[in-house]
């Protein structure tokens, strides 16, 4: 039986020894892999003003030929890597795509539609654009958790939950809830807290870890102050103090951009590497 379907997002160039860590956990695990190859097209052709004050197409010369070579590159590298997959005997499917901006986007969202988490690998991180894209893709476009950093199947010992009362942040805890429900502690992280006057009701952070204590987790809530640090360099502290090995939060965008661009918060943690990070939207 199938516990988990993973959308494992990855770049051409992606190196065998990652696809097979993930692939030899995900058997470990029981689970099913969707190995989803990632290209970005080529520079589009762009407009430029012809001798007679019309806009036409500048296309370079050789543009289809770099079309064509990369994605020739992309559908042999999918086989070679369903070749790998299917001689490890993991549960995997794989598939091949290459797109640009906002297509590329809805394109990552349906991948991500009919998995349990979205997880990037490293290896993407060498086109942050890309990275970027892909990001954008799961987070707004799709219901799944996205991950980044880490072993998306590894055991946690310890979860830093970052927490604001914000839609966004709830929504990541739903998500993140099996995750929450296997690990031995949670630690809800709440930062720059009105002093005790200004708040009204519950101190943020108590009503949920009640609800997290009514599944069996074992929760503490901690509140913290910034001191003029920014709130990602203050996540990473208090979570890397706390022994987490994943923090979990929610991911926030510009709203009126946010197709394509998140908040300092949320780029932040993206653009970070040393914690495992469990983001939701």
């Amino acid at each position: 039986m199938q516990y988990r379907t993973v959308a494992y997002y990855v770049g051409v160039d992606v190196d065998d020894a990652s696809i097979l860590e993930c692939a030899e956990t995900a058997r470990i695990q029981n689970d099913h892999l969707n190995c989803v190859l990632i290209a970005a097209l080529p520079s589009l052709p762009y407009l430029k003003y012809g001798s007679n004050k019309f806009v036409e197409a500048g296309l370079p010369s050789n543009w289809l030929d770099v079309l064509h070579a990369k994605n020739a590159a992309l559908k042999s590298r999918a086989t070679r890597v369903e070749a790998l997959l299917d001689g490890r005997g993991v549960s995997a499917n794989v598939v091949a795509f290459m797109g640009l901006g906002a297509e590329l986007q809805q394109i990552v969202a349906e991948q991500a539609k009919f998995s349990d988490i979205a997880f990037l690998d490293a290896g993407l991180r060498r086109d942050p654009d890309l990275f970027h894209v892909i990001a954008c893709g799961v987070l707004f476009h799709s219901p799944v958790a996205l991950m980044i950093n880490g072993d998306p199947f590894a055991q946690r010992d310890c979860v830093f939950l970052a927490w604001n009362d914000s839609l966004p942040a709830s929504r990541a805890t739903h998500l993140a809830l099996p995750s929450l429900l296997a690990t031995k502690e949670v630690v809800i992280g709440c930062f720059d807290l009105p002093s005790p006057e200004d708040l009204e009701g519950s101190v943020p952070g108590t009503d949920l870890a009640e609800w997290l204590g009514h599944h069996g987790c074992d929760v503490t809530v901690s509140q913290f102050q910034c001191g003029g640090n920014s709130i990602a360099d203050c996540i990473q502290e208090r979570a890397s103090e706390a022994g987490a090995d994943l923090v979990v939060m929610g991911a926030y965008g510009h709203s009126h951009l946010r197709e394509s661009v998140f908040g300092g918060t949320t780029q932040a943690m993206l653009e970070q590497t040393s914690l495992p990070v469990l983001f939701g939207h």
